[in-house]
């Protein structure tokens, strides 16, 4: 994956930056140890002036010395971590083994850096989302009606089964979990079930990125014509572990876009990884404007759901909320 060079530095200074705060917060520990437990001034003294004593034992060629040295610096390096462990202080771990948290191994960017890259890059397609307003306890399947439609279907019935099917969703998350397209009129839910997925998939550890197809696009597109080399945008559609694309159909239709939808959507299918996408298109709009090939793809490898009712932003707005 390719990255802008602000990318690679801020993720590098996240790197340093997480080694240089662990330290402190140990050396901070160390002063207030030594600040206000006598016990352990006294250790520390005492270790120096073993260290000291080692050091003239090692060119003296002493060895029964250095022995009996060492069994007393082993002593009370125990004493001293007794008491650190009872303070809650640990001595920093390395992180990394492959670059042991430098950031470098083998002369290039460790792998530890380009994966803070990735969620950097991640992040920022993602942007700043409403997750706390959107979660499966508040979709509230109320607002949808229990009476029968012309065609037979009940509109709260229909919420409860999509819902359900989204908390399975999370639930037995995996590569071989099917993707999901939803359609339907504008308010009446989609957006809101597609946070929620984004933040329960998240909370499990997995990559996510999501936003509306003209965003996701737009900011692909930009890249590519960049001519950079940086492929970060494209890459994060291709590859993390779950994509949500919101609102398909109002995004600025080019033959960029046409075959980046089409890269993207049939690659993640060959590759097992789940996508959810919501529109206002009905089917036949989405194959008029992406094509067959595109909808042949979600007849086989997606469930779709229609959302009906009436727009439940107008029932909000009406109740005055």
């Amino acid at each position: 994956m390719g990255y802008s060079k602000e990318i690679y530095v801020k993720a590098l200074s996240i790197k340093t930056d997480s080694v240089k705060k662990a330290q402190q917060i140990y050396e901070e520990g160390l002063q207030r140890l030594r600040a206000t437990d006598e016990e352990f001034r006294t250790i520390e003294i005492a270790l120096a002036k073993a260290g000291s004593a080692i050091t003239l034992a090692a060119f003296s060629g002493d060895e029964d010395k250095l022995a009996e040295l060492k069994i007393i610096c082993d002593g009370l390096n125990e004493k001293k971590q007794g008491i650190l462990s009872r303070a809650g202080i640990k001595k920093p771990t390395v992180a990394c083994r492959l670059c042991e948290d430098t950031g470098y191994a083998k002369g290039k960017l460790c792998q530890c850096v380009l994966d803070i890259a990735k969620k950097l890059t991640y992040d920022r397609l993602s942007k700043t989302l409403p997750l706390d307003n959107c979660r499966f306890y508040n979709f509230d399947v109320n607002y949808y009606s229990d009476k029968a439609m012309a065609d037979g279907s009940v509109p709260r019935k229909r919420a409860i089964s999509t819902l359900n099917l989204c908390k399975q969703f999370v639930e037995n998350f995996s590569p071989d979990t099917r993707s999901l397209l939803f359609m339907g009129g504008a308010g009446l839910g989609k957006t809101h079930l597609s946070l929620a997925l984004v933040a329960e998939v998240s909370a499990k550890g997995y990559s996510v990125v999501y936003g509306s197809a003209q965003n996701l696009f737009a900011a692909a597109e930009k890249e590519h014509f960049s001519f950079s080399g940086e492929t970060a945008a494209q890459d994060a559609l291709l590859n993390c572990d779950l994509l949500v694309i919101d609102d398909l159909g109002t995004e600025f239709y080019s033959s960029f876009a046409a075959s980046l939808f089409y890269n993207v959507i049939n690659s993640r299918l060959l590759n097992r990884k789940p996508t959810v996408i919501n529109t206002n298109l009905t089917f036949d709009e989405l194959e008029k404007k992406y094509s067959a090939r595109i909808t042949s793809r979600f007849i086989g490898g997606y469930d779709m759901k229609l959302f009906i009712g009436t727009d439940i932003r107008q029932i909000k707005a009406m109740e005055g909320k």
